[in-house]
């Protein structure tokens, strides 16, 4: 979601850019992204999805450049209260289903690190942020169903 953002006000002056970021955050409602994985077992790809709801901290670190970092950690943390969803995250739950290959889940992670972190049950950066994709049972939809 960062990254359309970045995109969109990039295809304008510089000039123009602060007036772009307040525009997008006042017209903005949601930013859905995908990345399609090659499926673990057959032929084809699945979507990962990125959900960012526009609440009022997303807004806030859309108008500053400074806070755009922050929206990463807004996204993860939206999970239970706004329904949102990190690349990450959805690719924890389509490795936990059985779908993607820990290989291809790795490869399309947006932080590698921490993911692989993650899988090896460390606690990273972000401590509370992937509880209900931890617990959820293969096939439960935690993560997926919107």
């Amino acid at each position: 979601a960062t990254q359309t953002i970045n995109r969109v006000i990039s295809f304008f002056p510089p000039h123009q850019h602060q007036e772009i970021r307040y525009l997008l955050s006042s017209t903005l409602r949601a930013v859905i992204a995908q990345r399609l994985i090659p499926l673990k077992e057959s032929r084809g790809r699945i979507p990962a999805v990125e959900v960012m709801i526009v609440t009022a901290a997303v807004r806030e670190y859309i108008i500053d450049p400074e806070k755009a970092p922050l929206i990463q950690q807004a996204i993860r943390e939206g999970v239970s209260s706004h329904g949102m969803q990190s690349f990450d995250q959805s690719l924890m739950q389509l490795l936990a289903d059985g779908k993607v290959s820990m290989e291809e889940a790795l490869k399309n992670s947006s932080n590698p690190h921490e993911f692989s972190l993650r899988l090896k049950g460390i606690q990273a950066s972000s401590d509370n942020t992937w509880d209900s994709f931890e617990n959820a049972e293969p096939g439960g939809g935690t993560g997926g169903d919107f």
